[in-house]
């Protein structure tokens, strides 16, 4: 066995080894690091991201409040609010930094006047969570321009 270890190959093989070891050794160090990081930051969580008011009457403003907590340990941060159609407004209010477990929502008004059939609109909040840095919220309705209101 002495002979063995005074051998290129076996030398080599250690370093090889030996390699291997701290590669794998520094990979578990990195992914537990970047998995540690993800916990202590911020986290939104939305009770729902669809809101479907049904079917409406042509007319009206339509409007709902997402809730959201910030169920990270980290200092949420809405950073902004935009929608994707001039017939929908959304905003956050004064209040834009959430503490661990504390609430908000984000206000959303829509604008039925001259529109009619299925309607589909888009909010993107845009955060400081690591993992959802843009939530998109949607809200749904059907327009009956016969309908009442």
């Amino acid at each position: 066995m002495k002979e063995f270890i005074k051998t290129k190959a076996a030398k080599l093989s250690f370093l090889i080894a030996g390699l291997a070891i701290i590669s794998v050794v520094m990979f578990l160090v990195i992914a537990n690091s970047n998995i540690t990081a993800t916990a202590k930051g911020p986290k939104i969580v939305f009770k729902e991201s669809v809101h479907d008011f049904g079917k409406v009457p042509q007319g009206p403003s339509l409007q709902y409040n997402f809730k959201f907590t910030n169920k990270g340990s980290g200092l949420l941060k809405i950073e902004r609010v935009q929608t994707t159609c001039g017939c929908t407004g959304a905003n956050v209010g004064d209040k834009t930094d959430y503490k661990k477990n504390e609430s908000g929502e984000i206000k959303v008004e829509f604008n039925s006047q001259g529109r009619q059939g299925p309607q589909e609109k888009s909010i993107i909040v845009f955060t400081n969570d690591p993992d959802n840095e843009q939530v998109v919220l949607k809200v749904k309705c059907d327009i009956d321009p016969n309908m009442q209101f």
